[in-house]
């Protein structure tokens, strides 16, 4: 029984390598390439908990990527999906700010985190203080933050390690603004897609 389970997982994660290589040209496949990105790593396994998941991330991303200051766009209560919360408590010299504009989830995240620097409105419009902060990552729950950030990238005025973005909708839109200015996506991880620099 556990070597046909090892055998089904092994499968799997097989079907899972070759998804990753279809070209995201029509939605169906669109979908089975996400897929494939959802299995990388194991995830299915050792990602089921945020401790899990973390751990892949940081063996798998963080550890390529030079650590620094992270911003995290539209960041919610600061608990639920935040990755700034485990990257405040790893030690590993990250510097963590974060925006937040909506009132309720403004005021859980001041609750929940009071050590952590956060602005009350959208980070769409990049002043030039935070260009030349140069963020090393950057995670963001809004698309009109992400779209501001592919455009930075684009335009050659931030160049951060690795960006989450999250896409609820699934579509490819992201992947191919993000691949054409360099980055490589490489998981998805509850509809969050983490993309790192190839340069």
């Amino acid at each position: 029984m556990l070597s046909g389970f090892s055998f089904h997982r092994w499968v799997r994660s097989l079907r899972g390598w070759g998804y990753r290589w279809i070209p995201p040209i029509r939605e169906d496949w669109s979908r089975k390439r996400i897929a494939g990105y959802e299995r990388r790593w194991n995830l299915e396994v050792e990602g089921f908990t945020k401790e899990g998941f973390f751990r892949i991330l940081e063996r798998n991303i963080l550890a390529k990527v030079r650590a620094g200051d992270f911003y995290e766009l539209v960041a919610g209560d600061g608990q639920v999906g935040s990755l700034g919360i485990w990257l405040e408590s790893g030690g590993g010299g990250w510097r963590v700010e974060a925006w937040e504009h909506r009132p309720d989830p403004l005021e859980a995240f001041r609750n929940n985190r009071p050590g952590t620097e956060i602005h009350g409105d959208r980070l769409t419009t990049w002043a030039e203080e935070k260009r030349k902060a140069d963020p090393a990552g950057i995670t963001s729950r809004g698309s009109r933050e992400s779209a501001a950030i592919c455009r930075e990238i684009r335009n050659g005025r931030i160049r951060p390690g690795f960006v989450g973005i999250w896409n609820p909708t699934r579509r490819p839109v992201w992947m191919h603004r993000l691949g054409r200015a360099g980055y490589r996506l490489e998981m998805i991880y509850e509809r969050m897609e983490f993309y790192r620099d190839r340069r």
